[in-house]
């Protein structure tokens, strides 16, 4: 192809790895024969995929094409968040994992319904699907996207788009969560293989290596954590404020922003619920979150690296205007990496992004199934589904699969547009965090508030989310604050309401964590 080191040997190479994930859905398609197996693997699986597959669920392609060019843009103070793994260490060791694998619940949102009410449980699993459809279609466009840019446009994006859809859904409609896990793992490997190989292609390429890397980014402020905000000095008090609200990434906005998302996603996300409930005890649990938090922590400096490197690179060739912002890495790919070399690296893009895809599809579908199908149609508990025949069983697999088919249809449907948003990193906070305040805020109250009523509960998540996508995208404040301001409306509005509303029923507020860690109804210990 005329411009660029992308030929049928990088193509086939892709070819195969996604025929390989295909392979694994279809392995483990015989085996779904009830919700259990499907969404919880039988609570069997070993704390060293787990971990593996929650670090793929949590990264994404959108980090191999975001945090470079972000890394560019703002520099290493994006990699201030970084530290507050340890806080969530304990969060989710031995808070949060500990309280879901107590109540035994297939969906999260189970929880709600037990503490507050069904419209609550709707509200929650809504929000959550929003917001997971949201990062799916990111995660979605984010590989086409790359292979469009690094074969010189010539495959089309939208058809890529389409067909990349079509085979994750297949491999996750067939396998379930199990196929999901396990082509995490290969994605793992993947993912840390092509970060391996893209900083040592572009090390290689610069004179001088690491000590070049970083002279240029200490020389153009790029080492810094502190960020000047221009016009601050002159400003008075409520300005200064608005004007720290405003600039696109400080340090204080960065280290809530981050608190915010992660305390989310192992309080309220259902990939991570889902994921933490599949492990065969506590322990493996915590362990599976460690190998989770290390290698998120290493991918995501790797990329920083990769983004100092190329920002170094750059300044000593041209760099096409249309190739600039998300565009810079499949480019420098695409005239600097050898033959099969630039497969890999796609591979690699390919696996952030569809370890993302197939949880969020899985995911949406066990909610849709266990809260909605299940609750609100055949208005059936899930300790009903349990003890449903054989036959019934797999009818409800064989209904999970047709949510499954609908998720990712969205998902495509969505990743044909979702690039009229921006740059990446903005799309990343605007789009996929706009929901994770207020769901944060529904789980925060019902765990530790015994005041926290159903009414109170639900209006608060109402304003809360539309508080979020306001300031997502009808403000001017930085894009690292609408989960911010949502998981405050919920919980400030949420509480006073129900104080308003006099106390709730005693048996809800015995579904706290307090109660539930101490009176809950299957008590595992760690082996």
């Amino acid at each position: 192809m005329a411009g660029t080191n992308f030929t049928w040997i990088d193509g086939s190479i892709v070819v195969v790895y996604l025929a390989t994930l295909t392979g694994i859905g279809v392995y483990f398609s015989r085996r779904q024969t009830s919700l259990d197996e499907f969404f919880r693997a039988g609570r069997l699986m070993a704390w060293l995929p787990i971990g593996m597959s929650l670090m793929a669920a949590l990264n994404s392609g959108i980090d191999y094409l975001a945090q470079p060019w972000a890394t560019i843009k703002y520099g290493l103070i994006l990699l201030v968040g970084t530290p507050c793994w340890i806080l969530l260490y304990f969060w989710a060791g031995h808070v949060t994992v500990p309280f879901f694998r107590r109540l035994n619940v297939f969906s999260a949102y189970e929880y709600l319904e037990r503490r507050f009410d069904v419209s609550v449980r709707t509200l929650a699993a809504v929000i959550f699907i929003l917001w997971r459809v949201g990062w799916m279609a990111t995660a979605m466009y984010v590989p086409c996207l790359a292979v469009h840019a690094a074969t010189g446009k010539t495959i089309p994006l939208l058809p890529m788009i389409i067909v990349v859809g079509a085979i994750v859904t297949l491999y996750t409609m067939l396998g379930g969560i199990k196929a999901v896990v396990w082509t995490d793992v290969v994605q793992f490997c993947v993912m840390f293989g092509g970060l391996a190989a893209t900083v040592t292609i572009i090390l290689l390429n610069i004179p001088g290596g690491v000590a070049e890397v970083w002279t240029t980014a200490r020389e153009a402020g790029k080492a810094t954590l502190s960020v000047p905000i221009e016009g601050m000095a002159k400003a008075g008090p409520m300005e200064r404020i608005l004007l720290f609200m405003r600039e696109p990434v400080t340090v204080v906005g960065l280290i809530v922003a981050t608190l915010v998302g992660r305390m989310t996603l192992y309080t309220s996300d259902q990939v991570m619920v889902q994921r933490f409930q599949t492990t065969r005890s506590l322990k493996d649990s915590r362990r599976g979150f460690i190998i989770n938090a290390v290698g998120d922590a290493v991918w995501m400096v790797g990329l920083s690296f990769v983004g100092l490197a190329l920002f170094a690179y750059f300044q000593h060739h041209a760099l096409p205007e249309e190739c600039k912002g998300d565009r810079i890495l499949p480019f420098f790919m695409s005239q600097n990496f050898p033959v099969g070399i630039v497969g890999l690296v796609v591979a690699a893009i390919f696996a952030a992004s569809l370890s993302s895809i197939d949880s969020a599809i899985n995911s949406c579908t066990s909610v849709a199934t266990v809260d909605f199908y299940n609750r609100l149609v055949l208005k059936r508990a899930v300790t009903d589904v349990q003890q449903l025949s054989e036959a019934e069983q797999r009818a409800q697999v064989r209904v999970s699969r047709i949510f499954n088919v609908m998720f990712g249809a969205a998902g495509v449907a969505l990743a044909a547009n979702v690039g009229k948003v921006g740059d990446l990193i903005e799309i990343c906070h605007k789009v996929i965090n706009s929901f994770t305040g207020p769901i944060f805020g529904i789980f925060i109250l019902g765990m530790f508030s015994r005041r926290a009523r159903s009414v109170g509960v639900l209006v608060g998540g109402v304003v809360g989310t539309l508080v979020s996508v306001y300031v997502a995208f009808f403000s001017s404040l930085s894009f690292v604050w609408p989960s911010t301001f949502g998981l405050a409306a919920t919980l400030g509005l949420g509480y006073l309401i129900s104080a308003l509303c006099g106390p709730p029923d005693k048996a809800r507020q015995t579904l706290t964590f307090r109660e539930v860690m101490a009176t809950g109804a299957q008590d595992e210990q760690s082996r």
